[in-house]
């Protein structure tokens, strides 16, 4: 019974994280696109493709993290 809850708990940190980024990327997609890609980047940069994994990672990362504490 313990695991199923763990797991429950689990999953609810998943879904609270993931409704706090998605109401943060509603608020700002439209601006994004304004002024962001008007920006003068470094040479360094990664390419916009790599950021949706990273982000994906980012959020996972936090959940558990919120999940253990």
């Amino acid at each position: 019974m313990a695991n199923r809850k763990n797991i429950t708990s689990f999953l609810l940190f998943i879904l609270l994280i993931v409704a706090i980024e998605w109401v943060g990327h509603v608020l700002t997609m439209s601006s994004v696109t304004d002024w962001y890609l008007t920006l003068k980047k470094p040479s360094w940069n990664p390419p916009g493709y790599v950021f949706g994994p990273i982000w994906t990672i980012l959020y996972i990362m936090i959940a558990i993290s919120g999940w253990r504490v």
